[in-house]
């Protein structure tokens, strides 16, 4: 399998084929990949989605676009916002529940060489403000439930989504109304900015994710370029196996845009291979098996508690899910006797994904045979472009079996933090390399993530800084202690749970400190399990909280 894989990714990487790639060294000095055949920015990357122009594109609700009208509707967009003195590099902020404006919104900035700025619709309004104002934004598009708490923002434009107007504020169907259906020639660049996602790290704040155009291209690329190859190999090894991604694939998009899972895997994917999208606003396992069926649904990508869910949904059976080829999942792992499951009660192939804001979720990808005979591991490296090897503290480079931290190197990782050069600098080196923050192994060309060096929760494929939700629990009078960290949960993989240790005089229960959090933090990120210590918190030689004794002592009471 392995000499297959390599002669077949050697055949579409070859000279004049679309894989090809060359080394590039960028404005630090530092040597790449990069493919010849990239486009040289996300504007000419959505001329794409031309050659599909007539195929339906976007399903949602009772909405139905084909390419070419998504296309147009982007330009339009665009153009609005030229007209509300958007500019090249200005930052453009989106904040709501998946939809079609948002897949307008997201196109026509990038389209203009703006720079979108997709912020999380679960976060709280003070959380909102806090990236709008680090990320200097000049416009927002939002829908009505996201813009409710953010009046104090006067120097920050707003503009409504159709389907929940509010007069307070001008309508999208109104802002892009008139607007001419091509896009304006403005010269856009592959070193350009175009995207600053947050994510949630090992400090307080979220951090922004800033990635050029050619980082966020690099990855549909070299997805495309992993799926032709393995595509092949299958052929030769399995001939009644369905293609990973082809134009006749139907998504269902049930992954929020603001998640390189969504914006990346969902949609940018799509526009290259003419995929339809079947979007869904919120997730719902009955809902979804629903339009499995109608839609003729190939493929899903979300995380794993999602198609762990369908598995479970007491009407599976009463649905027909033929159609379904492939239950991709990402943003956490997925039990191994989960994968299983999946392949045993499913006609459709599990498959998985690793990858993270910071490498515009370039990394590793699993599925089919080699994904269920390795359920532990999380797949091959995506070639041609990306490297990874397993560093000790040093940068020093561990050889096969051996644990540590997960390197990444590709044409994919982000330029930095986003106002922030010494958390870029405590994460990425001289040479190009990004530390994951994983630990991980390889086991010959497999990829296997054991565990966290950062103090991190996922939770259903939401990443959960703890000391963030710690600071804000700090906020509380009575709090004298807090320690926060994850225990383990079979649906969502993980939930947040809290140790705190309260004045002595405080009456202060669970509901009390959930109800305080709630207008702090978002909704995901407010611990469920909250336990009160008549004393101080164990700690170790250190002095730190001992986490390891507590998450254990969280799991025997559980």
């Amino acid at each position: 399998m392995k000499d297959l894989y390599e002669e077949i990714l050697a055949q579409h990487t070859a000279p004049g084929q679309m894989y090809e790639t060359k080394d590039v060294v960028n404005e630090n000095g530092v040597s790449f990949k990069e493919y010849i055949n990239l486009p040289d920015s996300l504007r000419g990357y959505l001329d794409f989605a031309l050659m599909h122009s007539e195929k339906e594109c976007l399903v949602y609700e009772d909405q139905r676009y084909t390419y070419q009208e998504v296309f147009e509707k982007s330009a339009q967009t665009g153009n609005a916002l030229i007209e509300a003195g958007i500019k090249k590099g200005d930052r453009v902020a989106i904040c709501m529940q998946n939809n079609p404006e948002y897949v307008f919104a997201y196109f026509g900035i990038v389209g203009i060489g703006a720079v979108c700025v997709p912020l999380n619709s679960w976060w709280v309004p003070t959380e909102v403000v806090y990236g709008l104002e680090h990320s200097d934004a000049k416009l927002l598009i939002a829908d009505s439930k996201r813009l409710k708490g953010l009046e104090s923002l006067p120097n920050v434009k707003k503009i409504v989504t159709s389907y929940t107007p509010d007069l307070s504020y001008v309508s999208f169907d109104e802002f892009i109304k008139n607007q001419d259906t091509t896009f304006p020639e403005i010269e856009i660049g592959r070193n350009d900015h175009a995207t600053i996602y947050y994510t949630s790290g090992s400090t307080g704040k979220p951090k922004g994710v800033l990635s050029s155009q050619k980082a966020v291209l690099a990855t549909m690329f070299s997805w495309a370029c992993f799926s032709t190859v393995m595509n092949a190999v299958e052929a030769q090894t399995n001939p009644d196996a369905a293609a990973i991604v082809s134009p006749e694939s139907v998504i269902l998009h049930c992954v929020p845009l603001f998640h390189v899972t969504g914006s990346h895997a969902g949609l940018l994917m799509s526009v290259l291979v003419g995929r339809k999208i079947v979007m869904m606003k919120k997730w719902d396992s009955g809902l979804a098996l629903k339009l499995i069926e109608e839609e003729k649904v190939t493929d899903i990508t979300g995380v794993p508690t999602q198609t762990w869910e369908l598995l479970n949904h007491p009407d599976r059976l009463n649905y027909d899910l033929s159609s379904l080829k492939t239950l991709g999942a990402g943003g956490a792992p997925r039990p191994a006797e989960h994968v299983k499951q999946l392949d045993s009660e499913f006609s459709a192939r599990p498959a998985i994904g690793y990858g993270l804001s910071e490498t515009n979720a370039l990394g590793a990808l699993g599925g089919g045979d080699e994904y269920v005979n390795h359920p532990d591991s999380t797949g091959r490296v995506v070639p041609p472009l990306t490297e990874v090897k397993i560093i000790d503290e040093d940068w020093n480079e561990l050889p096969e079996g051996e644990v540590g931290e997960v390197a990444i190197k590709s044409l994919g990782n982000m330029i930095g933090y986003w106002k922030n050069p010494e958390a870029t600098k405590e994460c990425m080196s001289d040479d190009g390399w990004f530390r994951s923050g994983d630990l991980g192994k390889f086991n010959g060309p497999f990829l296997y993530i054991l565990d966290r060096v950062k103090d991190i929760v996922i939770r259903g494929g939401e990443n959960i800084a703890c000391p963030e939700v710690e600071a804000s629990i700090y906020e509380h009078k009575d709090v004298l202690e807090a320690c926060v960290f994850g225990i383990p949960d079979e649906r969502l993989g993980e939930i947040l749970c809290a140790a705190i240790f309260r004045r002595e005089s405080s009456n202060l229960s669970a509901e009390d400190l959930q109800s305080f959090l709630s207008t702090k933090l978002a909704a995901f990120k407010i611990p469920v399990n909250i336990k009160f210590f008549e004393d101080n918190l164990p700690k170790v030689g250190s002095g730190k909280f001992d986490k390891p004794a507590l998450r254990e002592l969280f799991i025997s009471e559980k």
